[in-house]
């Protein structure tokens, strides 16, 4: 999901150091059909990323997936439309490289402290675990150990996945309306 929040943003950020968004203002091409161009590309390489991780967790940790793939399928692409959306939202207005990967960090760090992803956000005070489990990354760390470990359908996963859709939604409208050419 990082590969979706750097990705997007680090490019964006690129092709705006370059004047290369100001050559695109120009042009009858709408904001949201640039930003989708991102998206998309990074969908292509989510896919490989994905079935490397699985297939090196299979092969070398003997990690099966005890739910369906068309879940893991479905709940991987919804994360990397979330994290994109957030890549977009952090994008949209910084204009060097090093100003985007302090706020790519500023967004990411915390999340991977507090979201389950190296160790148990459980054990977090009760009065953090609200907050906790809004992140993005916890609820879709949650919805792929469900699938992945407990072989939930995705109908189960109702809470995470709305989650998870809420911040790609905020993120996009965001986003969209925020970003500047320049």
């Amino acid at each position: 999901m990082g590969s979706g929040l750097w990705g997007v943003g680090f490019s964006v950020v690129q092709a705006r150091t370059k004047r290369l968004l100001k050559r695109y203002m120009a042009t009858p091409m709408r904001r949201s059909h640039y930003l989708l161009s991102f998206v998309l590309s990074r969908l292509v390489f989510l896919f490989v990323e994905v079935a490397a991780l699985v297939g090196f967790a299979w092969w070398i940790f003997d990690v099966g997936v005890r739910g369906s793939f068309g879940a893991l399928t479905f709940i991987t692409v919804l994360g990397a439309l979330s994290f994109n959306g957030l890549g977009m939202l952090v994008a949209s207005r910084a204009r060097t490289i090093e100003a985007v990967s302090g706020l790519m960090n500023l967004v990411m760090l915390p999340m991977w402290i507090l979201s389950g992803t190296f160790f148990s956000y459980a054990r977090f005070p009760e009065a953090m675990q609200p907050f906790v489990r809004a992140l993005p990354l916890t609820a879709l760390n949650d919805a792929l150990r469900a699938v992945m470990i407990d072989g939930s359908p995705v109908a189960q996963l109702g809470q995470p996945l709305a989650i998870v859709t809420a911040w790609g939604v905020a993120s996009f409208v965001v986003a969209l309306q925020i970003f500047r050419w320049r």
